[in-house]
């Protein structure tokens, strides 16, 4: 029986330190975020990512910073991700659509486009600027 307690006990602290942890990382690295100090935001979204995978937010934070660090290679990784998980993130949507037109990949772009056309609700007001930005066809 004493056995069971044990086991009871160590099992409910390890759930309870891991949603801890979940918690405390994305906040500290919101947190760091916000205050511009973008290295140590970093640590902590991929802390965060480690114990939470699904965590979209996270993802999308790590692209922004990469972005700022003009890593298209790894912005490009870190919204895949956040469009894996939920592929109506229109903020993502919008970022790959931008990435796929300054690559000149208008293929890409178009595909995102069409479903960011059907998903968009808060950025709606971004059409236009995505439509001035594909080449038009004259035959």
């Amino acid at each position: 029986m004493t056995k069971f307690f044990i086991f009871f006990f160590i099992f409910n602290f390890l759930i309870l330190t891991n949603s801890y942890a979940k918690n405390s990382y994305y906040e500290k690295a919101l947190k760091f975020f916000n205050e511009k100090n973008f290295n140590e935001a970093k640590f902590y979204f991929e802390k965060n990512v480690v114990f939470n995978p699904k965590d979209e937010l996270s993802y999308f934070y790590l692209s922004k910073i990469a972005s700022l660090n003009k890593d298209k290679t790894q912005e490009k990784l870190y919204l895949d991700s956040v469009l894996l998980l939920n592929p109506k993130n229109e903020n993502a949507l919008y970022r790959k659509i931008i990435i796929n037109i300054d690559d000149g990949d208008f293929e890409k772009a178009k595909e995102s486009n069409l479903i960011f056309l059907n998903v968009c609700k808060k950025l709606c007001n971004k059409k236009e600027e995505i439509s001035k930005a594909f080449p038009t066809d004259k035959k």
